[in-house]
């Protein structure tokens, strides 16, 4: 009666190590999935900033256009 306490404990403890192996893996992924999200929303960010000033710095000729269109 012994034996079945015991292989309950073993089978619990395979169990468990199973499982933080497994959603260890997940969340290595989820962590670079976040980092990787991260990093391309800041060069979103700077593309849009830096296209924004460059476009208030130099005239591109839009109120002769229009005018040509009125």
């Amino acid at each position: 009666m012994r034996k079945q306490p015991m292989n309950k404990k073993v089978m619990t403890l395979v169990l468990l190590i199973l499982s933080s192996v497994t959603l260890g893996g997940c969340t290595a992924v989820a962590l670079v999935d976040a980092a990787a999200s991260s990093t391309i929303g800041a060069g979103k960010l700077a593309v849009k900033g830096t296209t924004a000033a460059i476009g208030a710095v130099v005239p591109d000729g839009d109120d002769e256009k229009k005018k040509k269109k009125e």
